[in-house]
């Protein structure tokens, strides 16, 4: 599991967390279930910083749209 959260003077605002499902897709993609229930698709090999990073992509703030 991997969570990766956002505090503002030590208070958590966002915080998202994934477990691997153990599944790949053969391309050397590994599936993550994010707990908002998306799936993320990391390679391992990129490194956990990676991951955190497309975590924290899932993060939608309330009036603020991201393309």
């Amino acid at each position: 599991m991997i969570t990766v959260a956002i505090l503002i003077n030590g208070q958590p605002i966002a915080a998202r967390s994934a477990v691997n499902t153990g599944r790949t897709d053969g391309e050397g993609f590994t599936e993550y279930s994010v707990d908002d229930g998306s799936t993320v698709l990391h390679r391992r090999g990129d490194g956990a910083v990676e991951l955190a990073m497309k975590l924290l992509d899932t993060i939608r703030e309330p009036g603020h749209d991201r393309i």
